[in-house]
């Protein structure tokens, strides 16, 4: 056998392929370092032997061996590359790009093939391949609608969440434009903004934003979105993701509790009303009465000879005035049993104690008690619903009244409404009464729905006052009166701007 040049073995030493040449029999003449560390032989150990050694024990008797078509020279083989097994010298098989070729003007013919190991790459591929299905299928398991769209707003990626959610097959979803296809039409313009505003943010930071996306049947889904901008190494932003969460039947949920809500607040003031008849009634019957006795009286002045004229005018004046306090009355209470949609206003917590204090007053005479008012003035105004804080109001008092125990003196029983400015600059307002308190179980069950100490009670009364107070901002509290009895009381934030 001839040995190489130096300039083919310094050839052979500097590529990173393992290079074998052989004779026309298939025996090796040449293996390089590279060789050596791909198949694990010496090369004293593989010169002489025929190259079908690299190969597989299971494919070394087929006619196609490597051998065959390495020293036989076949036109098919020759000039090209195909992917083979091999097997290193520990058993183990990989694979390799081969790559044949004939050396020229070489007597007896000789071959050499080019080894490129392959396995690494594909190995790679496995793993890139693996992880992007594990991704996919962290994606698909997502909770959240997730969408990827170029910096135009073509879709690139939709998860199934977002399949789900469009009612549409991912092809259809998939290199459409995102806000002209799946955004509602009326909220294109807002999701175009957001869409803009995320690819000139400049910053990495999620942007939130609400619109409707409408699914393939004509169905609105209402999304809460968080969204940021996919940018190159250059920070420049090629795209944006999308993270969506459907939040239609939440918002459903909410307005169907807010409007249950509504109708128990209804409820529980035609319910306080109601208990509070006897008051209501009185506080009616007086007008009424005065206007029957001045109306009979100028029926008497009519019937004498000679009438008295300002007698019965004075007396039609007064039935004028206690026509507009019956009125009065009558507005005030469908004020208060009305069924209307909140409406906050910056309001005086004292004047809406006023406008209320008659009704009360009302429910203190059936109670043989007495309503005091204990008003600072003046208050910083608060923004609240003045007809949910009333109805707070009455629930409370008329709890008080009711509170009052055997062991009462027979003096009559003082319930007081007392207004305050806190430290915090905030108002307060309390309802104490000197019965005889709450016991400890009561006290920590007492806002709990349906829980009553009162034998007819429903429990719903102080739980809806709760409610409502803390829908203000507020908190409805308890604490023992000193030096007796029962103290509830709320506290308003101060109206922004408002000084006391």
């Amino acid at each position: 056998m001839t040995a190489p040049t130096p300039e083919v073995l310094a050839l052979l030493e500097a590529t990173l392929d393992a290079v074998v040449i052989m004779d026309d029999r298939g025996r090796i003449e040449s293996f390089n370092t590279s060789a050596e560390v791909m198949f694990g032989y010496r090369a004293a150990d593989a010169i002489g032997r025929n190259v079908n050694m690299l190969m597989p024990a299971s494919e070394r008797g087929q006619h196609d061996d490597l051998g065959h078509y390495l020293a036989g020279g076949e036109a098919r083989a020759l000039g090209r590359g195909r992917d083979v097994r091999v097997q290193h010298r520990d058993g183990s098989e990989f694979s390799v790009f081969l790559s044949v070729g004939r050396i020229p003007d070489a007597s007896p013919p000789k071959s050499v093939g080019f080894f490129h190991d392959t396995s690494l790459r594909q190995k790679a591929l496995a793993t890139l391949d693996k992880e992007r299905q594990v991704n996919r299928l962290y994606l698909d398991l997502a909770q959240v609608m997730l969408v990827a769209t170029d910096r135009h707003g073509v879709v690139q990626l939709a998860n199934q969440r977002a399949i789900r959610v469009l009612k549409r097959d991912h092809t259809t979803i998939v290199n459409s434009h995102w806000l002209d296809s799946c955004v509602a039409p009326e909220d294109r313009p807002v999701a175009r903004v957001a869409f803009r505003n995320l690819l000139v943010s400049g910053n990495d930071e999620p942007q939130q934003f609400e619109y409707h996306v409408r699914s393939s049947d004509g169905d609105d889904r209402f999304v809460t979105w968080r969204g940021v901008a996919l940018r190159d190494a250059s920070n420049v932003a090629t795209g944006v993701m999308l993270s969506g969460e459907d939040i239609t039947d939440q918002r459903r949920a909410e307005s169907e509790a807010h409007r249950a809500l509504e109708r128990m607040n209804s409820v529980a003031r035609l319910a306080t009303m109601g208990e509070m008849a006897a008051g209501i009634s009185h506080e009616l019957n007086q007008p009424l009465a005065a206007i029957a006795n001045y109306a009979q009286a100028c029926v008497r002045f009519l019937r004498m000879p000679a009438p008295d004229l300002p007698e019965i005018s004075g007396a039609l004046e007064q039935i004028a005035s206690q026509a507009l306090r019956a009125g009065e009355i009558i507005r005030r209470i469908r004020s208060l049993v009305r069924n209307e949609d909140v409406r906050r206003e910056s309001q005086d917590i004292n004047e809406l104690i006023r406008e209320v204090h008659g009704l009360l007053a009302s429910d203190a005479r059936v109670h043989d008690g007495k309503l005091a008012l204990d008003l600072t003035v003046p208050l910083p105004s608060v923004t609240v619903d003045g007809v949910q804080i009333q109805q707070v109001l009455m629930n409370l008092v008329h709890n008080a009244f009711e509170a009052q125990g055997p062991e009462h003196d027979g003096a009559p029983f003082e319930v007081r409404i007392a207004t305050r400015v806190t430290d915090a600059g905030d108002v307060e307002v309390s309802v104490s009464d000197l019965g005889p308190g709450l016991a400890g179980e009561a006290e920590q069950k007492i806002f709990e729905p349906f829980f009553t100490t009162k034998a007819s009670g429903t429990g719903l009364g102080l739980a809806i006052s709760r409610s409502i107070i803390k829908a203000h901002d507020a908190r409805l509290g308890y604490r023992a009166n000193q030096p007796r009895g029962a103290c509830f009381y709320f506290v308003l934030p101060a109206h922004q701007g408002a000084s006391p």
